[in-house]
């Protein structure tokens, strides 16, 4: 068996890079003025399936957190290639200052106030279970009480969604890595 290679970077910066690519999640929430914010999040994980609860790591620091605890729900939406540009942008600025409820084109959602992304393949929405502190992130548990999405039967079919590489890198489809 052939000697791992080492890889640049800290164990902290390395070891959730090695369970990379993960699936890009826009994460809305309401602010106080009743218009939606989105973050991205790539920490997130079903932990139950009877009942359906997912986990979403967030820093208490992010304003998302300060808004699904105030507003104690959140929709989890999947993004595909094509709504790249704006992840990115959703991605790299905070809420807190700076308006994100024009960035996407907002639905209402089945079963809570937080819109979903109308143009994302999939969403999932959820009603605040409970918030867990772990080292400098929160695992907020939503119990999913509505989901949907277009073109999959148990498998995505018509299109796919947008995989996050680590830092600012992405993929999707057959397309390499997007340029940082």
């Amino acid at each position: 068996m052939p000697e791992p290679e080492s890889c640049p970077g800290t164990l902290t910066g390395l070891y959730h890079r090695l369970l990379s690519p993960r699936i890009p999640a826009l994460i809305v929430s309401l602010r106080e003025d009743g218009l939606p914010n989105v973050m991205v999040a790539a920490w997130h994980t079903p932990v139950s399936v009877n009942p359906p609860i997912l986990a979403v790591a967030i820093a208490p620091g992010r304003f998302t957190h300060t808004l699904i605890e105030r507003s104690g729900e959140f929709t989890v939406n999947i993004p595909d290639l094509p709504l790249l540009p704006k992840v990115r942008l959703a991605g790299s600025r905070s809420g807190a200052a700076f308006d994100k409820s024009r960035l996407f084109r907002y639905v209402p959602a089945a079963k809570v106030k937080a819109p979903v992304i109308g143009e994302a393949i999939g969403s999932i929405e959820c009603r605040l279970n409970r918030l867990i502190g772990v080292g400098d992130h929160s695992i907020i548990l939503g119990d999913v009480v509505h989901a949907s999405a277009r073109g999959f039967d148990g498998v995505w079919r018509s299109s796919s969604p947008l995989l996050h590489a680590g830092t600012t890198r992405y993929l999707g489809g057959e397309f390499p890595v997007a340029p940082d």
